[in-house]
């Protein structure tokens, strides 16, 4: 009976065969090193999170940086304040003269702080939008901007206890080499490990351009740590050269995002966190921004993964996006390895990434079906070490929000799931993931 179903409706059958999956998940292939997914604080977006009252404050906060809670973020940036107006409004300055030093004015230095206490293991970050006016006497790219720079991190070390593990050079403004090799001479020799990206340019600024000048200058390759872009998917395309990914540094999207929180903004988000890795091997996505926490008659309303821009009333809004990141930030750490021959695109529209521990046989595969019509079966092989304990499914959709829909057990190392279409699945040998409950006013 089948067999004559199958003849009669041959187009079909062939269509179900070519959409199933699967999936060699294997603990020895090769993969680059996962370096976190982040948020960045930038362009006063988190301005009004700090007029909060308690218990809303804690809340939101706990939303955004408490592990196995939700979002989990794992690699924070902040702004380098210089009371320029970098998006919607100005961050100010730590110093306002060559003899003015205050390492308390402004929310980043509290955020960072509060952002470490619910995860000590965070990685954070900074980045220069503008200067002020004294520095260089004009001129950004001067030895004033890379002590300014210096002055920054030592002073979050010294005021805050706080390690600032990399910075940039500016916001999406053409780099100057020399500047680039004199802000990391400046600060090796203040003692400083702190990494070095290099240049947080959008398409249009010819992102990738630092390749080719690292290439043709080893000094400059040797000054640059990390090679971050901002949207390196724009519009769909994908931006970054085959000699981006062969060049030996570490590719971050150092801003990315679709600016919305919503179910529209977390289809977006899936795919570029999934995509990021798959097309361009970037081991690192900051989402701008974290939480929507300015008014929303400014520039770019509600790009944050939540909103909280009523603290009068305490009131926040918990939205998909907080949930479409703890697919990947809940399931996986900075030091897990991508497992590249489990990593790609499902017959039926969707994408997957699989990262194994580096230090046990545990394993996680975080999958999209945003853009599939139909339901679509996957198999798994599991090999190369990996555990094959019960593996927990989560699934995140329009309709429900980081649920636990059940566990596999392997059968000679192998298992078969069926996908909704639209969806977000994390499917983990590991245990210890979370839903908050907390609920504004």
């Amino acid at each position: 009976i089948i067999a004559l179903f199958c003849i009669l409706t041959l187009p079909a059958c062939e269509r179900r065969r070519e959409e199933e999956t699967k999936v060699n998940v294997d603990g020895q292939g090769p993969g680059r090193s996962l370096e976190g997914i982040g948020g960045v604080s930038a362009g006063a977006s988190s301005r009004m999170l700090m007029d909060y009252t308690e218990p809303y404050r804690s809340q939101i906060l706990d939303y955004l940086f408490k592990p196995h809670y939700g979002a989990s973020l794992q690699l924070p940036k902040v702004e380098i304040g210089s009371d320029v107006n970098s998006t919607d409004g100005s961050e100010p300055s730590h110093m306002r003269s060559r003899t003015d030093e205050n390492y308390n004015r402004g929310y980043e230095w509290w955020l960072m702080e509060q952002a470490k206490a619910r995860n000590p293991n965070i990685i954070l970050g900074s980045l220069a939008w503008g200067a002020p006016g004294w520095i260089g006497n004009g001129h950004f790219y001067s030895l004033d901007m890379a002590d300014y720079v210096v002055k920054f991190i030592e002073g979050a070390r010294k005021a805050h206890a706080l390690e600032i593990n990399d910075t940039g050079i500016r916001n999406e403004r053409k780099y100057d080499i020399s500047y680039v090799k004199l802000l990391n001479k400046t600060l090796r020799a203040g003692g400083l490990t702190t990494r070095l990206v290099c240049c947080d340019l959008y398409p249009a600024q010819h992102q990738w351009t630092i390749i080719d000048d690292m290439q043709d200058d080893p000094a400059l390759k040797a000054a640059v740590d990390v090679v971050g872009v901002h949207y390196p998917r724009e519009k769909g395309h994908v931006t970054t050269p085959r000699s981006a990914i062969d060049t030996g540094k570490p590719l971050w999207s150092s801003e990315d995002g679709p600016w919305h929180g919503d179910w529209k903004g977390a289809e977006a988000l899936a795919k570029i966190y999934n995509q990021n890795y798959l097309e361009s091997r970037v081991t690192a996505t900051e989402i701008w921004s974290p939480v929507t926490s300015y008014y929303d008659i400014l520039p770019i309303p509600g790009s944050g993964l939540m909103y909280a821009n009523t603290p009068w009333s305490g009131h926040y809004e918990v939205q998909p996006a907080i949930w479409v990141t703890a697919h990947t930030t809940q399931f996986s750490q900075p030091g897990w390895h991508y497992m590249d021959g489990a990593c790609g695109y499902l017959a039926g529209q969707g994408s997957y990434v699989s990262l194994r521990s580096p230090t046990s046989g545990d394993y996680s595969v975080i999958i999209e079906t945003i853009d599939a019509k139909e339901r679509q079966r996957v198999s798994f092989y599991i090999a190369g070490g990996l555990s094959e304990a019960v593996a927990h499914v989560w699934r995140t959709s329009a309709n429900s929000a980081f649920e636990h829909i059940g566990e596999v057990t392997p059968q000679n190392g192998s298992f078969r799931l069926t996908l909704d279409p639209d969806s977000v699945y994390s499917l983990t040998t590991t245990t210890g993931q979370g839903k908050v409950t907390a609920t504004p006013p």
